[in-house]
């Protein structure tokens, strides 16, 4: 049975929805065992739900007892739904059922993303069931800035802005066809993004990231026009990013890099901190 959460009930059930978000097994991104994210900003992240009437969290009950804890938040504009910073003790392809057809009857025709760690093989298996496609699988990584001391600047690594953005088009569109955040999306707010490119061998690359609250930001994209992998341009377009990070005060970085053993080789090197495997699946009701 699901019950949406009332606020007066929050400070009964928020310690165990947070003791249940630290174990991968049991929980959904965005975790909360990355090192960066606290139990602070999981107290708050879940209290303004209350103030938000795109955002909801259903309580999963079975025999009288809460089980589980589903935050889900939906984009009006996009149609888009996406489950977030929610966990289930036990039972979790039941509770997933239910939160599936209440999801479905209340946002007929939009799309619906859940991620979670690769340890979560329950969560998987009821994706792969219930008819959700795979779009993602990676690493999560972490990057603090405060560990980091910037290196010169290569000159070569060109800022993207209003004026130049074709150049970042130009690779870009030849992997957005899967991302939400494509070219237009990108335009359209770049005040909110930071994104370089650069040449290797008449080979253009990128790297996209995203400012995000508190100090922290998100590399949504590295990748190279041709589709192959450039070890040198990809150490010049994230060297390039991080000096720039650190240069406006970012604290904490969040990076999802696919599984292929070339690039996941380099990153301890940058001084990336492996979180774990995600998993991202997709359906549209």
């Amino acid at each position: 049975m699901l019950i949406p959460l009332q606020e007066k009930d929050f400070d009964k059930y928020i310690d165990f929805a947070y003791e249940l978000a630290l174990d991968p097994a049991r929980t959904f991104y965005h975790v909360y065992f990355d090192g960066i994210k606290t139990k602070a900003d999981f107290i708050a992240k879940a209290r303004r739900t209350f103030t938000r009437p795109t955002e909801e969290i259903l309580l999963y009950q079975e025999d009288g007892a809460v089980e589980g804890w589903l935050y889900y938040f939906y984009w009006p504009e996009d149609r888009y739904l996406q489950l977030a910073s929610s966990s289930v003790r036990r039972n979790m392809a039941q509770a997933l059922e239910e939160l599936s057809g209440y999801l479905a009857q209340r946002y007929p025709g939009c799309d619906w993303m859940i991620g979670f760690p690769a340890e979560n093989r329950e969560a998987a298996a009821w994706a792969e069931g219930a008819g959700f496609r795979q779009f993602d699988d990676a690493q999560n990584y972490s990057f603090f800035f405060d560990r980091y001391d910037p290196v010169p600047d290569d000159a070569s690594v060109e800022r993207i802005r209003l004026e130049n953005f074709e150049k970042f088009q130009r690779v870009h569109r030849t992997i957005e066809a899967d991302m939400f955040w494509n070219c237009q999306r990108v335009r359209e707010k770049l005040p909110e993004w930071t994104a370089f490119v650069a040449e290797e061998d008449g080979v253009a690359g990128e790297i996209l990231a995203r400012n995000l609250d508190g100090g922290m930001c998100e590399i949504y994209a590295l990748c190279c026009e041709d589709g192959n992998y450039h070890e040198n341009l990809y150490r010049r377009l994230l060297t390039r990013f991080l000096n720039e990070g650190k240069r406006q005060g970012a604290k904490y970085l969040t990076f999802f890099v696919g599984t292929d053993e070339e690039m996941n080789r380099i990153m301890p090197g940058l001084g990336f901190q492996l979180v774990g495997r995600y998993l991202g699946y997709q359906k549209k009701f």
